[in-house]
């Protein structure tokens, strides 16, 4: 009797054991079951989190349960990556960046890890590109123009950048690559670039063109150039870096969700395949990426979204040595 006791026991601990470990892990099978948290590496009003915020409202409903994004900012990232990566893996917590504040922070040494700290689930957008720009009252008319001012006055020109990340480094790559000679300053991200750059606190930086869009077309800022390795399909007018001779000169920046190392791989498909479908099934988000991104929609599979991320992985650490 008391082995029957000690086994019937050993089953029922058994059960509750596979039974939190599946809650823990999530249920795959009927996922999603309740809300989602997604996890925005960057502040309000910025591209990363207007892309995140839009992707998640279609997910919200698409999927049927709420989607709720937070923001965790700072260092260009960095601190909610280092945060989350390590965060519950039962598929209702993601992370939403974007891929040049990942491949940078780890080239930089910002961060000690890279895209493969997490299970990435999909790029799901491109930027509108980040466009190296100057004032309109500059003398400076083009991207060689600037580069070579640098070179013959070195050190007088003032560069916005922000320290980690897709922006510093383009700054490197024309430091190292091309011979220019700027004074950087870290004067935070696109917004804050953008305001020191109208203030005439810097001479020149880079910016998302949805960030100095009117600006541009107001005549107040003129780009240079976008460093987008194309030119983006709604802005035919703005010649790329690489094709004015700078080859090294390119930063395709993109957006993707992340989930927690440990994640279940079903989730992670699942939750690829219902971001897919928004991105090119739906009009409204596609009417929404035209006029925030200036992209087509665009999307990548689990495996694709992989292999992207180490591709701009390997093209940051070229460079690694410079920032250290």
């Amino acid at each position: 009797m008391k082995k029957i006791l000690v086994a019937v026991s050993v089953l029922v601990l058994s059960l509750g054991f596979f039974s939190c470990t599946e809650e823990a892990q999530g249920d795959p099978e009927n996922w999603p079951t309740r809300g989602i948290t997604v996890i925005s590496t960057h502040g309000a009003g910025g591209d990363t989190d207007f892309n995140a915020r839009l992707i998640s409202r279609f997910l919200e409903r698409d999927l049927g349960v709420p989607v709720t994004v937070v923001n965790v900012t700072g260092g260009n990232g960095n601190i909610a990556m280092s945060q989350h990566r390590h965060g519950p893996s039962d598929g209702y917590t993601f992370i939403m960046t974007n891929t040049a504040a990942l491949s940078g922070n780890e080239a930089t040494g910002m961060a000690d890890f890279g895209w493969d700290a997490f299970e990435p689930v999909s790029i799901f957008g491109k930027q509108s590109g980040e466009n190296i720009v100057v004032r309109a009252d500059s003398p400076i008319m083009t991207l060689t123009d600037l580069i070579q001012n640098s070179i013959v006055n070195p050190d007088t020109m003032r560069f916005g950048i922000s320290i980690g990340g897709g922006v510093h480094t383009a700054f490197i790559i024309m430091q190292e690559t091309e011979g220019a000679r700027f004074v950087a300053m870290d004067t935070g991200d696109a917004a804050a670039r953008l305001v020191s750059l109208l203030g005439g606190h810097v001479d020149v930086t880079i910016l998302p063109f949805a960030t100095a869009r009117d600006h541009i077309e107001t005549g107040t800022l003129r780009p240079l150039s976008t460093i987008l390795s194309q030119r983006p399909d709604l802005i035919p007018d703005i010649p790329t870096a690489y094709e004015q001779g700078y080859t090294d000169l390119i930063l395709d920046t993109m957006y993707v969700a992340l989930a927690p190392r440990g994640t279940n791989s079903l989730i992670v498909e699942r939750l690829n395949t219902a971001i897919l479908n928004i991105v090119y099934n739906d009009p409204e988000f596609r009417t929404e990426v035209n006029r925030f991104n200036l992209q087509e929609p665009w999307g990548l599979s689990v495996y694709e979204t992989r292999v992207a991320l180490e591709g701009q992985r390997r093209h940051f650490m070229r460079f690694a040595e410079f920032f250290r």
